[in-house]
């Protein structure tokens, strides 16, 4: 496969600037005065400087064919394709018509020279030095000069000269001659092009809006340069021409279809596209696959490998299949087949300003997009590089069924609700936050109940010490408990403290630190000011480091006095000792002996231990009010959320609508009731509770957070299960309120319901839809004549293809010639695949090797193609 980026139509068909007059020293018109060996170079070089890819060699009623043929050696060395030619000056009019005929390559093939036989015929009876000048005129006139060169059965064409300007067909002829040359089947056959027109409008002169009355085919208009010297070669206004390949046929095909492919000036693609994709691995190892930046396809047998291509082009954009695509098993079965293990793709592309990057994709890895090979993380591929890229397979474009609205709104919407998404997981984090301190709240109430009940549990025991007295006995060693447990936890808050305020002093030290003045030359006054206030503020760092050492000489006295404390007690711990033997010794003495001191101790602790964790408890319990309000607040912005998403996807609708009449989405928030009830029946599992209270549920309210806030009339609903109900709702608190209840889509196509339609209309409808959404760059589908008649395909399809084609990429796998051959191509890639490989060859459709590859695989064969062309002209003769 040729991949020299030097080649023109390395991407397929591809504008070329050229120039349909050219003359070179063989006209004795044209001056040379330079060496005789340097001609043909400096001749080269003159079209490469005037950016001529493609000339046809018209000088005037002569041809030199070794100048031709070196020539064309040359050029077709500097990628420009150069055709034989004459300007002929044909005896009509009153001083003749300059006619420029452009032959084809069997006119000079393996070494003959049909040209100049024609013109010695043309001018029979003169010698060469009489006609081979501008005024020598043919001694038969246009109708009669066409005949004669039918005669050779070689093709050609020819292109009316200077048409305005003396000799030039309109100057010298009458409007009733103009309407009767018009009508003549052989000038309809080979008139081609007028060059160099002019006047467009102009009272009582020929113009192009008189000649197109008289003219009703009206051909192409082009441009030549008519040089009499190399400064002159490509003056004057220019022709572009879009052609896949340097032949006759390529250029002769281009002039008939100039709407499309004859231009003043080149179409630039405007909008992002891949160039080619590349494969590392597998079975298309080593391969490069180029893409046109408009129209390409792939084509090849059942089986040869065009279907993986496209996958893999999806794969590497990241561009999704959609929940509803057909046969999703195998297309996902393709990626592993094609690249195998450690596999990859590489895909080229351009976006809209011209940047150039590549997407690096390995099998079952995330892709990487590099720039000038330096890999660039964060670029967005379906935003940055090709812009919205749509993808449909097999079966895809009919594919109606339920959720198909959802799923279709996906594709074309879902990349633009990036931000929008981004805040709705925001609002969803937040909630996640405020359930579970709600939750957290009923919890706290539990665990405060169970405390305060230890807590009595307690109390009453402790009063049976006091009945003997243990209280009193014991109070000076309970005190130094309770002293000890207060020192621990003030030593606990001030480590906490010290900890925090070290942290944050280090962290605002290295963020002032990175805060540099810029050197702002237009507000450097204003800069001079705030940078005095800004090292104010990093002074104050060194308050806040004061601080700390404030902190820590406070820590460090108070554990010193703690410690202090601490060695009282230990001094005591005898004192303590002897106390609990003689009030132990007491106890026993007056039948008590089960109440043992050191419990006591023991249970004052905990006493105290839990009456601190009661007030926290009832500090939290307090806050249930709150925690609830909170939790509402986040259900309102999670709820404005969604609506912002909805008013999105409303917007482009309506643009998407507007842009075409027959098919049509209409959006409803939180439309989809079905997966609401899918919801309950799920969460609600097991409790008993009947479908029709979950149905009445789903049409009373619109999601799980309008039931939270009415859950005590809700619970009613459920006819008996309320408890249940409320139970199951709170353990599944966040689960239910973080539920987004699906908007739906109401697809019609031309006012019915898509999907009452029959397939084949469905996938018109998809087809027609898909080719109006001008925001997407490319559009990929595999198969698109799936579930499409032949007619639709080209009446519909195909024609309107080749007026948008120009400013969107379109890659189709297809089986169908009517793409490539009716939609004009600008790139096919053949596709054959052998035990170990599959194999591409990629070209423009104007190249015979394409042309043979579409007839061989789209057509049954050439017998096959030329028996169909044989009984067609058969039965258009019999209509």
């Amino acid at each position: 496969m040729n991949t020299d980026q030097s080649n023109p139509f390395l991407y397929g068909s591809a504008w070329v600037r050229v120039d349909f007059h050219l003359h070179t020293r063989a006209d004795k018109e044209f001056a040379y005065t330079g060496a005789d060996n340097d001609f043909v170079s400096a001749y080269v070089d003159r079209l490469q400087r005037a950016g001529i890819g493609a000339g046809v060699i018209t000088n005037h009623n002569k041809f030199n064919l070794d100048e031709f043929k070196a020539l064309r050696k040359k050029a077709s060395k500097a990628e420009i394709g150069l055709f034989p030619g004459v300007e002929l000056s044909v005896n009509d009019g009153a001083n003749g018509v300059h006619t420029l005929v452009v032959f084809s390559e069997d006119w000079i093939r393996d070494g003959q020279d049909y040209i100049n036989q024609f013109l010695t015929n043309a001018f029979t009876g003169r010698a060469k030095a009489q006609f081979e000048q501008e005024n020598g005129r043919t001694n038969d006139n246009l109708l009669q000069t066409l005949q004669m060169l039918e005669t050779y059965n070689r093709d050609f064409f020819v292109i009316f000269a200077h048409v305005e300007a003396a000799s030039g067909l309109w100057n010298e002829l009458d409007g009733g001659r103009l309407q009767e040359l018009a009508a003549q089947p052989l000038i309809q056959k080979y008139c081609l092009a007028f060059q160099k027109v002019r006047t467009h409008d102009k009272p009582n002169a020929k113009c192009r809006t008189k000649v197109k009355m008289w003219w009703p085919l009206y051909p192409a208009e082009v441009e030549g340069s008519d040089p009499k010297n190399l400064d002159e070669i490509g003056r004057g206004e220019s022709s572009f021409v879009k052609i896949g390949d340097f032949g006759f046929d390529a250029l002769k095909f281009a002039l008939k279809d100039f709407p499309y492919r004859i231009a003043k000036s080149p179409e630039k693609a405007k909008h992002s596209h891949i160039n080619a994709i590349r494969f590392d691995g597998g079975l298309l190892d080593g391969t490069r696959v180029p893409f046109s930046p408009h129209m390409n396809c792939l084509i090849g047998i059942q089986g040869s490998g065009k279907s993986s291509i496209l996958e893999c082009i999806r794969y590497a954009l990241g561009v999704p299949f959609g929940e509803k695509s057909q046969d999703r098993d195998y297309k996902e079965a393709l990626l592993p087949y094609v690249l195998k293990s450690g596999g990859k793709v590489v895909v080229e592309a351009t976006d809209k300003h011209g940047e150039q990057y590549e997407v690096h994709r390995i099998l079952n890895h995330s892709p990487n997009v590099f720039v000038n090979g330096a890999a660039k993380p964060g670029i967005s591929i379906r935003e940055t590089i090709v812009c919205k890229p749509l993808y449909f397979g097999q079966k895809d474009l009919s594919a109606a069924g339920k959720d198909f609205g959802h799923d279709l709104v996906e594709k074309l919407v879902g990349d633009t609700l990036k931000s929008v998404r981004q805040r709705i997981s925001n609002v969803v984090g937040e909630l996640q936050t405020t359930t579970n301190a709600l939750i957290s709240i009923q919890n706290d109430a539990d665990l405060l109940q169970e405390r305060q009940e230890q807590l009595n549990d307690i109390n009453f025991r402790l009063e049976q010490f006091d009945k003997y007295g243990v209280k009193d006995t014991l109070e000076k060693q309970v005190e130094f408990k309770r002293d000890a447990a207060f020192c621990e936890k003030v030593d606990d808050t001030v480590q906490e403290w010290y900890d925090a305020l070290e942290g944050s002093i280090a962290d605002a030290e290295e963020a002032v630190g990175e805060l540099v003045v810029p050197d702002s030359k237009s507000n450097a006054d204003f800069f001079k000011k705030y940078g005095l206030k800004l090292e104010a503020l990093r002074k104050t760092l060194t308050d806040g480091k004061a601080l700390l050492k404030s902190v820590e000489k406070a820590q460090k006295d108070l554990l010193k006095l703690h410690a202090e404390l601490t060695k009282k007690a230990a001094g005591l711990a005898e004192e303590f000792a002897k106390t609990e033997r003689e009030l132990a010794k007491t106890l026993t003495e007056k039948g008590a002996s089960s109440i043992q001191p050191d419990t006591y101790v023991k249970l004052t602790e905990r006493k105290a231990s839990l009456a601190a964790a009661i007030t926290d408890l009832r500090k939290k319990v307090s806050k249930g009010s709150a925690r609830r309000d909170a939790v509402l607040k986040a259900l309102t912005s999670l709820d404005d959320a969604w609506r912002d998403e909805f008013k999105q996807i409303g917007i482009t609708l309506n643009k998407i609508n507007s842009a075409q009449g027959a098919l049509k989405i209409e959006p409803a928030f939180k439309g989809d009731k079905a997966k609401l009830l899918q919801k309950m029946e799920e969460v609600f599992q097991g409790t008993g509770i009947r479908k029709e209270s979950y149905k009445a549920l789903s049409e009373q309210y619109t999601d799980f957070a309008a039931i939270f806030r009415d859950l005590e009339e809700a619970a009613k609903v459920t006819k008996g299960k309320g408890d249940i109900f409320r139970e199951r709702f709170s353990e599944n608190l966040f689960d239910l309120l973080g539920f987004q209840v699906p908007n739906s889509y109401d697809v019609t196509y031309h006012g019915k319901p898509l999907k009452s339609h029959s397939l084949g209309q469905r996938a018109s409808a998809m087809m027609l839809f898909l080719l109006s959404q001008d925001d997407s760059d490319l559009l990929m589908i595999d198969q698109p004549e799936d579930d499409l008649d032949s007619q639709t395909i080209y009446e519909e399809v195909v024609k309107l293809l080749r007026k948008l084609k120009s400013g969107r990429q379109f890659i189709f796998a297809t089986h169908n010639a009517n793409f490539p051959v009716l939609g004009d191509a600008e790139s096919v890639s053949a596709c054959s695949i052998t035990d170990n490989a599959i194999n591409v060859a990629s070209g423009s459709i104007d190249t015979k090797e394409c042309q043979a590859k579409i007839v061989s695989i789209m057509e049954g064969g050439v017998e096959a193609f030329e028996r169909r062309k044989t009984i067609y002209e058969i039965w258009r003769s019999a209509n």
